[in-house]
């Protein structure tokens, strides 16, 4: 009897300590998740607005709204026929928000979690947000939130010829600490790793701004060079984003992939659409070069990566720069 303890004992024993190393484990993978998140939110901010700024007429707007005792002011809105993106403020006067804002800050992300339509004057019953890939930020200055919303639109275009109406639905925000302990959950359990996170705050309102649309219509081809087994590439670039395609000489079941650097220092990858076209694979992407900044150096380069997405094979390159008139 005295050795079947010893023997529980013992296979007690190494079962904790299994389950510590799984603990263990679970929090360095959060801290590397958050690491990373962290680093992709800074290499996702963009100088294309202040490029804009820079060589347009201001932009700047002034609009208010209030809504449930919540006042949201519009102070920027800027498009091309393909892509919009604006500003808003709100006084930073709740302590809850504070609280969550800077567990989230401290956790290194400035994601904002957002619900918004757009509207034409010519038909009020059309949302004209849909069929793109929208992403937001927020920033804490003093006592006030200032967030950003970039929209880009998969082929859809903005109509030129009608003023519009921006209204902001829904701002809600999580707890950082839930988070942590849903996702150390997550990575400890047997039943996988996806997890879900409770709205910790919300503001629900109908803030209604009317805008006087005027789409920014500078384009431009940029200047390709610098071209390594990459073919048919063909490029256009506006006041917000360039759009490129090209073809490759490698099947697309080889998993190629991209990377894109500016000035020689990588950036994030946006998304991109692969078309089979027999021996070859066929790319097309829109990632935030403007066409008003005659300085850069984007080099854009195709890789091959392994089955687990980890060893990558640089395959072609070329690099795009728009031209000083």
């Amino acid at each position: 009897m005295s050795q079947k303890i010893k023997q529980d004992n013992k296979k007690h024993n190494i079962y904790k300590v299994l389950t510590a190393l799984a603990i263990i484990v679970a929090i360095v993978l959060i801290a590397v998740y958050e690491t990373n998140l962290k680093k992709e939110t800074k290499d996702c901010k963009s100088d294309n607005m202040a490029k804009v700024e820079e060589n347009l007429t201001p932009a700047k707007l002034d609009l208010m709204s209030m809504q449930n005792g919540r006042e949201i002011r519009l102070t920027k809105f800027m498009a091309t026929k393909k892509k919009f993106i604006f500003d808003y403020q709100f006084k930073l006067d709740d302590e809850r928000l504070k609280e969550l804002l800077n567990k989230q800050l401290a956790a290194g992300s400035n994601y904002q979690s957002i619900r918004f339509s757009l509207f034409a004057d010519s038909d009020k019953s059309n949302d004209l947000v849909g069929g793109g890939i929208s992403f937001s930020t927020f920033r804490i200055e003093g006592d006030t939130f200032y967030g950003t919303v970039n929209f880009t639109y998969y082929s859809k275009k903005l109509p030129d010829d009608t003023n519009l109406t921006l209204q902001i639905s829904q701002l809600s925000w999580e707890d950082w600490d839930e988070r942590r302990t849903a996702e150390a959950e997550a990575n400890v359990s047997e039943a996988g790793s996806s997890f879900t996170v409770p709205t910790a705050l919300q503001y629900d309102g109908e803030w209604r701004f009317d805008i006087t649309y005027q789409p920014l219509r500078q384009t431009g081809k940029p200047q390709i060079t610098q071209v390594n087994n990459i073919e048919d590439i063909k490029a256009d670039s506006d006041a917000l984003q360039t759009t490129v395609a090209f073809t490759i000489p490698v099947k697309a079941e080889a998993m190629p992939d991209l990377e894109i650097y500016k000035d020689g220092v990588k950036i994030k990858t946006p998304s991109f659409t692969t078309k089979p076209e027999g021996d070859k694979t066929q790319f097309k992407l829109s990632f935030d070069m403007s066409v008003l900044d005659k300085t850069s150096v984007y080099k854009i380069q195709v890789n091959i990566v392994d089955e687990i997405g980890q060893q990558a094979t640089e395959i072609g390159t070329f690099d795009m720069q728009n031209k000083v008139s």
